[in-house]
């Protein structure tokens, strides 16, 4: 097969194109600071090698993160819940879908599979002072929930938990996603892993001094870039339509 430089080479676009190659495979490294980038640049786009986000749900999603470049935009929206049959446990939280999060017309993280973020949230994710080693600790040993790392991390900085405004803004876009039947959130146990994830990290925030940063939500409606005439609830869409089929956690 070809190399990647020879490909990089051979392409007809006029924009530059770097790989950058780092010394240990980990999920964390996504979101290394990438010193490279040029001082004028703020806005990270970040995407999955298996999502391809249209040039128009693009541009609409640059247009949202520049009206609020302290938030994630991005075009899958999640909700972290309490147990509804247990309200008084203060410290489990289960990891909700899109159905779940459409029907209760809440969120408070969108996953970074494709999302815009500000650089600075780069640098804080790998400080190890502004943001617990504890957190890329645990996504190492678990080879998962990065996302779910960043999401607190913004709504941590954005004071979310204390505010109640949104940390995230969903946008409705049109989303092909090459990793809906074998990628990793398609395996076994899935939604159970994301609810233990949101957990444990909650808990290595509250540990360090922290409030839980995700103990509020948001309303969808409200924090949706894209309005539907003329403007009901039930007008917003996933970005896929099967954003509707996982619904482990639905009732919990």
């Amino acid at each position: 097969p070809p190399s990647i430089d020879s490909l990089l080479t051979s392409t007809s676009s006029t924009s530059p194109v770097t790989i950058l190659r780092v010394d240990k495979d980990s999920l964390n490294s996504r979101f290394y600071p990438i010193d490279s980038l040029k001082s004028d640049i703020d806005a990270i786009f970040m995407v999955d090698d298996d999502v391809q986000v249209d040039c128009h749900s693009l541009w609409q999603g640059f247009q949202a993160w520049r009206k609020y470049p302290d938030k994630m935009v991005g075009y899958y929206p999640r909700l972290a819940s309490r147990p509804i049959f247990h309200p008084s446990d203060h410290k489990t939280f289960l990891y909700q879908s899109w159905s779940a999060t459409f029907w209760r017309q809440r969120m408070n993280l969108v996953l970074t599979k494709a999302s815009f973020l500000h650089k600075k949230y780069m640098a804080i994710y790998s400080s190890g002072k502004m943001h617990p080693t504890e957190v890329t600790e645990y996504v190492d040993k678990h080879m998962n929930c990065e996302d779910v790392a960043m999401s607190l991390l913004v709504a941590n900085q954005t004071g979310a938990a204390q505010t109640g405004e949104s940390s995230v803004v969903y946008v409705e876009g049109n989303v092909h996603d090459l990793g809906l039947f074998n990628g990793i959130s398609t395996g076994a146990g899935h939604m159970v892993e994301r609810s233990n994830c949101l957990t444990d990290l909650t808990a290595i925030y509250t540990k360090n001094g922290w409030e839980a940063p995700l103990t509020k939500s948001a309303p969808l409606m409200k924090w949706s870039w894209k309005r539907h005439a003329p403007g009901f609830w039930w007008q917003l869409r996933p970005s896929n339509i099967f954003e509707w089929f996982p619904m482990a956690n639905f009732f919990s």
